[in-house]
């Protein structure tokens, strides 16, 4: 099987871009998260652990900010 995933940004308009949204949303959500204690880990920490992806990419959602995913049978 294959599995595609594309993500769908859109740009309010020529200050909050869809790259300043992907680029800066992510970031102050994490710091966000650190300060109320939700998120734990320690250290300099990868974003492919589920604990720090996950919550980042739900509160993304809220932005319009998404992941279309399409699985194919080969």
């Amino acid at each position: 099987k294959k599995i595609t995933s594309s993500l769908v940004a859109l740009g309010e308009d020529e200050v909050y871009t869809a790259m300043s949204n992907t680029v800066g949303l992510p970031v102050a959500i994490a710091a966000k998260l650190i300060l109320a204690g939700e998120l734990k880990e320690k250290g300099v920490t990868l974003p492919v652990n589920k604990v720090v992806y996950e919550p980042i990419l739900n509160e993304l959602a809220s932005f319009g900010i998404t992941f279309e995913e399409k699985e194919y049978t080969l």
